[in-house]
């Protein structure tokens, strides 16, 4: 079982829309797990149209349930789905932790591979997923085409080398809505990996869309 993790330097660059969108899709070639692993702000369920965040059937390990994506099965698992909508976490960092390896170490996953929402920049979450992961994980990078995200994007991209955590993909989210996007563009070529950019779509507003995604697929499966 592989681990495909969706990283972001900076909240708010669509790495929720890139993660839950590129899960969907492939699904229509793997048996696929999603794990919405931004403990603090879970809401990959939105975005999957989710009439209701599902419950967790509970036995000596917890069983992901399935949802339907445009008539497949993948199975996933959330924060929201241990937390009353509105409810905000507050608990400390080492319970955090202790959440984060039950999803991954404690849940029966049936799947070829599970694509993973992390948290933003790289704070114990992150790297203590990393730590549980990392020989089995490939890394993507999304980030908006600006100076600020550049300088967080090397920033994660120095703790992704430290952990020995291969990055597959550099998503350049939003593309057409930076002046500045092929200077930035230039800049992370020097991560020496494949750069998929996406323009802002209006018809992401409105749920799934998965075959926007299709270049990203290509490149990281």
């Amino acid at each position: 079982m592989r681990f495909l993790l969706v990283m972001s330097g900076k909240g708010g660059v669509g790495k929720t829309t890139v993660s839950t969108n590129l899960a969907a899709l492939l699904t229509r070639k793997f048996r696929v797990g999603f794990i919405d692993l931004d403990i603090y702000g879970p809401n990959a369920h939105l975005i999957l149209g989710l009439p209701e965040v599902p419950a967790i059937e509970q036995g000596e390990m917890l069983a992901p349930p399935k949802v339907n994506v445009d008539g497949r099965e993948m199975q996933f698992m959330s924060m929201a789905m241990f937390l009353p909508e509105g409810v905000g976490l507050a608990i400390k960092a080492e319970f955090v932790l202790d959440i984060v390896k039950t999803i991954i170490q404690f849940t029966r996953w049936d799947c070829d591979l599970i694509v993973v929402d992390m948290p933003p920049g790289s704070q114990d979450v992150v790297n203590y997923t990393l730590e549980l992961v990392a020989p089995r994980a490939k890394a993507i990078l999304v980030t908006e085409p600006h100076k600020m995200s550049l300088s967080d994007c090397r920033r994660l991209y120095d703790i992704l080398k430290l952990k020995e955590v291969e990055l597959s993909a550099i998503v350049l989210n939003k593309y057409n809505l930076f002046r500045d996007a092929p200077t930035f563009e230039v800049e992370v070529s020097h991560f020496r990996a494949p750069i998929v950019k996406l323009n802002w779509s209006e018809e992401l507003q409105s749920g799934l869309q998965p075959d926007l995604f299709g270049e990203l697929m290509e490149v990281v499966v």
